[in-house]
């Protein structure tokens, strides 16, 4: 069972990939759990480069997300997130004057047209 949901979930992953570089007029919208952290709604509108991608964290205002070729970036106010696209899922967490956290979890997409 563990083996069916690695692949799974590599497999989503792989998708979420494929799909962000798809054209500008999709709509991904990528739910993810990390550990001890609310969940997060990264929505790829234009995809890598693009200025209209967003990432909301938990009830808040979503926020200007950075769509790279590995990783995605966004700032809520000091803290920068920072996610990679690479198994398992993780964000790292970075405020200024303390040590970067890393949390893991579990990624889940979905096209809209």
């Amino acid at each position: 069972m563990k083996r069916l949901l690695m692949t799974i979930s590599t497999m989503i992953m792989i998708g979420m990939t494929t799909m962000i570089t798809i054209a500008a007029e999709e709509l991904t919208i990528v739910s993810c759990n990390f550990e001890r952290m609310p969940l997060m709604i990264l929505t790829f509108r234009g995809g890598m480069g693009a200025d209209d991608n967003t990432l909301q964290v938990g009830q808040t205002k979503p926020v200007p997300m950075s769509v790279g070729s590995n990783l995605m970036s966004a700032a809520y106010g000091a803290q920068e997130f920072t996610f990679s696209l690479r198994l398992p899922a993780s964000v790292s967490v970075s405020v200024p004057g303390q040590h970067t956290q890393t949390f893991y979890g579990e990624c889940i997409s979905s096209l809209q047209q």
